[in-house]
């Protein structure tokens, strides 16, 4: 008889904030079954950012079941920093080989999340989403941040009044970045496009409406 089981290490949070201020961060994570396991956790660099390190301390790590474990990470930079940053952070547990040999089939669940790096000298804001500037007409359409913010949004657009669906090529946008958006059919007389931000912690936010510029 084959059985499943699923691995669980749960983050307490679904964002790891790394303060320049404090040199680095740190998240907690459960080991929610009911054996020992080894978290494995790991920082994905994203292409488009550059600039920032950030370090596990201990990136292996036995966690007992039941317990927590709180993981540390350091950030390493060159300069001071001036906007925010963006990076992955993966959690992983790997459970223990079964000592009876029986026919097993484990799911190893890994909680992928993202890393916001914030600077020491930049104000909290936690709705960035506002400072972006949309413009365009007919195809050439395009969303702009200007802000020192990283923002975060789901892919999909809908220009008003006509109800257009657009897309962006990714679900988020980087400090002094621009993005395309991809359309179906050339829009003309929009006037606004309606979206939908995430907030820091994951906590659900109402859509948002943003004026168009030609």
């Amino acid at each position: 008889m084959i059985a499943a089981h699923a691995a669980g290490m749960v983050p307490d949070t679904t964002l790891l904030v790394i303060d320049e201020s404090d040199g680095g961060g740190v998240m907690n994570v459960k080991n929610t079954d009911d054996y020992p396991a080894l978290l494995y956790t790991t920082i994905t660099d994203l292409p488009d950012d550059k600039g920032t390190q950030v370090h596990v301390t201990q990136p292996v790590v036995r966690v007992e079941p039941g317990q927590q474990q709180q993981v540390r990470f350091i950030l390493q930079t060159t300069e001071p920093l001036t906007v925010e940053h963006y990076k992955r952070v993966v959690f992983e547990g790997i459970p223990p080989k079964d000592p009876t040999k029986k026919r097993k089939i484990s799911f190893n669940i890994r909680q992928d999340l993202p890393v916001l790096i914030r600077p020491k000298s930049l104000p909290v804001v936690t709705d960035a989403w506002k400072l972006l500037t949309w413009s365009g007409s007919g195809q050439h359409l395009t969303v702009k941040n200007p802000s020192p913010y990283v923002v975060r949004m789901d892919m999909n657009v809908t220009y008003q009044p006509s109800g257009t669906a657009g897309r962006l090529p990714k679900t988020y946008i980087l400090p002094g970045e621009t993005l395309n958006v991809a359309v179906p059919k050339a829009i003309a007389a929009d006037k606004s496009v309606r979206f939908s931000p995430a907030s820091r912690y994951g906590i659900e936010v109402p859509t948002f409406t943003a004026p168009l510029a030609p």
